[in-house]
């Protein structure tokens, strides 16, 4: 599976707040460990020397729920295929170099951003990685995890050779790249959702039986509504139409940065 998680037990869910007001909600109640099985590689998997140093868990422990939000909320994006002829500009070393040479220009242009044109061409060159990042910033250091498509293939590159924790490296996927079909990409989304959901149906009814303690606070019939609506079905946010790229100005606007140096 690409998406892997494992809930820890209801009774040993952290609450939210401080004693005497100890509350949770559904999303607290996803407390857990996840990670990306790609390839060989397991991304948000920390690195044998760091829990050896510090000790910890193996894999990020985080609510679960945040990364599923997180894919979610760039599925759509990462299912917009890159034309062939960006491609060098969004992957591997060439994609790479790109990125520097983007943020070089953009520094260059700090004085210059009320200027149309200025903002005309960095807005038309960042839609290139729009939303094709995953959100780890709420991570200590964060991990870079990249994705993208053509037409046939989603594309999941990182990059996490930067990523020290106190002069460590903190991830076990130093740096690399994994490819599926895009369907595929599509059922790993799908099975996150009814993974997530049907272990989530079952803490729902353990604590509306009363599984946690009485010192925290829960909305029981909040908790079952909504669980009940994320439990729809998620095709539609997966498949949501986005306004269409006008990739030939991406282009241009990539050649025009380019062609500054």
């Amino acid at each position: 599976m690409l998406f892997n998680f494992t809930l820890v037990p209801v009774e040993n869910v952290r609450p939210w707040g401080e004693l005497g007001n100890l509350k949770l909600h559904w999303f607290g109640l996803t407390d857990g460990q996840y990670w990306i099985e790609a390839g060989e590689a397991s991304l948000l998997e920390y690195s044998k020397q760091v829990r050896e140093k510090f000790g910890g868990p193996r894999y990020c422990d985080y609510q679960v729920v945040r990364l599923y939000e997180d894919v979610l909320d760039i599925a759509s994006f990462v299912l917009d295929p890159i034309p062939s002829i960006l491609v060098p500009y969004i992957s591997g070393v060439s994609g790479q170099a790109w990125r520097a040479t983007f943020r070089s220009w953009k520094e260059s242009h700090d004085d210059h951003r009320d200027n149309d044109r200025v903002w005309e061409i960095e807005d038309a060159a960042s839609r290139l990685t729009l939303c094709r990042y995953l959100d780890t910033g709420y991570l200590t250091p964060s991990s870079k995890i990249f994705l993208w498509s053509d037409e046939s293939m989603v594309h999941i590159e990182w990059d996490n050779r930067d990523k020290l924790f106190e002069g460590v490296q903190t991830w076990s996927a130093v740096q690399g790249a994994y490819a599926l079909p895009r369907e595929q990409f599509v059922s790993e989304i799908q099975s996150f959702h009814s993974r997530l959901m049907e272990q989530m149906a079952v803490r729902v009814d353990l604590v509306l039986a009363g599984a946690l303690s009485s010192d925290i606070q829960i909305d029981l019939p909040g908790l079952q509504e909504e669980h009940e609506f994320r439990s729809l079905p998620i095709d539609r946010t997966i498949a949501r139409s986005l306004q269409p790229t006008d990739w030939q100005r991406v282009h241009e606007a990539i050649q025009e940065v380019v062609g500054w140096e």
